[in-house]
């Protein structure tokens, strides 16, 4: 599980993020970031209906939760991120998943 200190949970904070931050897209995911100046980066985690049923997108969250946990030693601090799941994300495997945020990640030059 992802620690509550590194999300983002205030809709205004995920709402700039997406408004004025640099997006880079994966057919499973879309990833949005933009500098916040904290000692830390934060992470938030959008599955729309159009990815399936609650089940689909709870198993899409969690899937995107856990990748990004597994690569939070090596991000860079200062950065508030938003995953956005795609329809392929509920039924693509973890490998996949975390194979899409590591690309994502390195795309944007995130990770150290």
């Amino acid at each position: 599980m992802l620690p509550l200190t590194y999300r983002l949970r205030r809709s205004e904070e995920i709402k700039q993020v997406r408004q004025h931050g640099q997006s880079r897209h994966h057919p499973l995911l879309v990833m949005v970031y933009y500098p916040n100046n904290r000692p830390m980066s934060r992470f938030a985690f959008i599955a729309s209906k159009h990815v399936g049923n609650a089940v689909a997108r709870n198993r899409a969250k969690r899937l995107l939760r856990e990748a990004v946990r597994h690569y939070l030693p090596i991000i860079e601090p200062g950065w508030d991120c938003v995953f956005i799941a795609r329809k392929a994300t509920s039924e693509a495997s973890y490998t996949a998943v975390d194979s899409a945020v590591a690309q994502l990640l390195a795309r944007a030059q995130l990770t150290g």
